[in-house]
């Protein structure tokens, strides 16, 4: 079954589970069970000099666009998860949805999707300015195109309008979907329409 109709016919988690975490999805999958989810690449809590707000309204209405589907957050830590808990988190994941900042802990998690064949199930977002907390994000999404092309990984110039995208087999951003003005109704359409072109 694919991506789209997974994300559509899910099942909403109960309100008496505890939180995801994970920690508490990789104790699971150790035990053989297995949810659904998409994991998050979560810009960390500061993003070069502007501090985030955590429950940013964009990221918001991106989760909430996702369901039933739940997202669990990983942030890029300093010191990182280490690579077999990332890689197994993002195999067992339905979905990924990334946001690119420039920091070497994003990168090796980046390279590891790239290596292991995982860029293709991401879903990349380039923020509107100004979402998530004011972030500069001209500057930072420069930053990280840069360190992205490194590894063969084509992203887009900035927008200030902000996009989901996907990249392709040859590593190059496609399939964008603007996100200017969002509301859920809006960014679920783009969703799905980037899911189903991933292969």
């Amino acid at each position: 079954m694919g991506i789209l109709q997974k994300l559509l016919r899910r099942k909403p988690e109960t309100a008496e589970e505890p939180p995801m975490t994970a920690l508490s999805v990789l104790e699971e999958l150790h035990q053989g069970r297995h949810r659904d989810y998409c994991l998050y690449l979560r810009p960390p809590t500061h993003v070069g000099t502007v501090p985030q707000q955590p429950a940013a309204e964009l990221e918001s209405l991106i989760i909430s666009a996702f369901a039933p589907l739940v997202v669990l957050p990983v942030e890029p830590a300093s010191p990182p998860m280490p690579e077999e808990a990332f890689v197994t988190l993002a195999d067992s994941a339905r979905v990924l949805w990334v946001v690119p900042v420039n920091s070497s802990a994003f990168y090796g998690q980046l390279k590891l999707l790239r290596d292991k064949g995982q860029l293709y199930r991401c879903i990349f977002l380039m923020p509107e300015n100004g979402t998530f907390g004011g972030n500069d994000w001209p500057s930072a999404w420069a930053a990280a195109r840069t360190k992205a092309a490194e590894l063969g990984i084509e992203f887009s110039a900035y927008t200030a309008g902000g996009w989901l995208f996907r990249i392709d087999k040859d590593g190059k951003a496609c399939t964008f979907r603007p996100i200017a003005n969002p509301n859920v109704e809006k960014i679920a359409r783009a969703l799905e329409a980037i899911c189903e072109q991933m292969q």
